[in-house]
C-alpha cells in the first residue's frame, strides 16, 4: 500500500449508489489507495495482504471467510450516474487469493477507470486514515459526500435523495426516526469525533414532515490539534498503521490486535484493542515496552 494512503474519486463514484458493510468498503478504499489517479494508464493488479486486512477489519480471518467475503463483495454492484444515463458494474474485474502469500490480488473493473484514474477535475481526495476507525459504513459514505463539497462549506440533500444514495433498508425510509437515530447521527459523531471535517445537521419541514437535510461543513480543528502535536514530537513515528495488528501484554493481560491509535494535544496516546481493552499512554515509548 502506497505510504500516502490518499483514496482519490471522481465526484460520479462518489455520488454512486451502492450498499456494501463497513468491512467490504474498507476494503475497496485499501485497493484504491494504492493507484495513483494521475500517472497510473493501465489497469494492473493491486495486492492486499491479509495481516492488513485483519487490521482494519478488526478481525481474524480464514482462508474459508475470506472466501465468503470475496464471494459476498463480487455480488454487490454499484450504479454510477453518468453523463447520458448510469452505469452498472462491479467494483472488481477479479479477487484472487494467493493462499502462500496470505494475501489478495485485485483488478479494478474496466468500466470504472475513468473515475478511478487520470482524474483532472471534480474529484474528491482524502486519506484513508480518516475512514478507518469509522465504524459504520453510512459514516463512511456520508464522510465521502460531505469532503466533496468541503471548499463550499455546505450541502443540501433531499432526505429521499439520500436515503436512495446510501441504499437504506425499507425500515428506515418508512421510519425517519429509525434514520436519523442509526443513520445520521452516529454519522453525525463518529465524523466529528474521527476525521478531518466537522458537521452539523439542520432538518427543513415541509408541514410536519421533515423532507430536506441541510449540513454544514468545516475543517475540524480538534483533529488539527492533534495532527499538529504529532507532527512536533520527535520520538512519535508519523504513521501509527506499522502497529496495527500488534499484541501486548498489560498488568499480566494478553490484549490481542490494537486497532486504534488516537494521538492527544499533549504527545500521549489511547490505544483500543480486539480484545475490548482501552489503555492510555504518556508516550509511544511506553507502548512499545509493552509489545508483547
Amino acid at each position: 500500500m502506497k505510504k500516502s494512503m490518499t483514496v482519490n474519486q471522481k465526484f460520479n463514484l462518489v455520488n454512486a449508489k451502492y450498499k456494501l458493510n463497513s468491512s467490504e468498503m474498507k476494503f475497496i478504499l485499501c485497493a484504491i489507495s494504492q493507484l495513483d489517479s494521475k500517472s497510473d494508464e493501465i489497469l494492473k493488479d493491486y495486492e492486499i495482504k491479509v495481516s492488513e486486512l485483519e487490521s482494519k477489519l478488526q478481525a481474524e480471518q480464514n482462508e474459508t471467510r475470506l472466501k465468503q467475503f470475496a464471494k459476498k463483495l463480487m455480488s454487490k454492484p454499484l450504479e454510477v450516474p453518468t453523463a447520458t444515463g448510469w452505469l452498472i458494474a462491479n467494483w472488481f474485474s477479479d479477487i484472487e487469493y494467493i493462499r502462500g502469500q496470505a494475501k489478495f490480488k485485485v483488478r479494478f473493473s474496466e468500466k470504472l477507470k475513468p473515475y478511478l484514474f487520470e482524474l483532472k477535475e471534480r474529484f474528491v481526495s482524502y486519506n484513508l486514515k480518516y475512514i478507518l476507525p469509522l465504524t459504520s459504513t453510512y459514516s463512511v459514505r456520508i464522510y465521502q459526500l460531505l469532503k466533496e463539497y468541503e471548499k463550499l462549506k455546505i450541502r443540501y440533500f433531499d432526505v429521499k435523495e439520500l436515503q436512495d444514495i446510501l441504499q437504506v433498508p425499507k425500515s428506515y425510509k418508512t421510519s425517519y426516526k429509525d434514520f436519523k437515530r442509526n443513520v445520521l447521527e452516529v454519522a453525525l459523531r463518529e465524523i466529528n469525533e474521527h476525521t478531518d471535517i466537522s458537521i452539523s445537521m439542520q432538518e427543513d419541514k415541509d408541514g410536519r414532515k421533515i423532507t430536506r437535510l441541510i449540513f454544514r461543513i468545516q475543517k475540524n480543528t480538534i483533529h488539527q490539534d492533534r495532527e499538529q502535536a504529532r507532527l512536533f514530537d520527535n520520538e512519535a513515528p508519523t504513521d501509527y498503521t506499522n502497529l496495527y495488528g500488534m499484541n501486548c501484554k498489560i498488568k499480566g493481560n494478553i490484549c490481542e490486535h490494537l486497532l486504534v491509535v488516537t494521538p492527544l494535544a499533549d504527545g500521549s496516546i489511547n490505544c483500543s484493542f480486539r480484545s475490548g481493552e482501552n489503555y492510555h499512554f504518556k508516550s509511544i515509548k511506553d507502548l512499545l515496552s509493552c509489545k508483547y
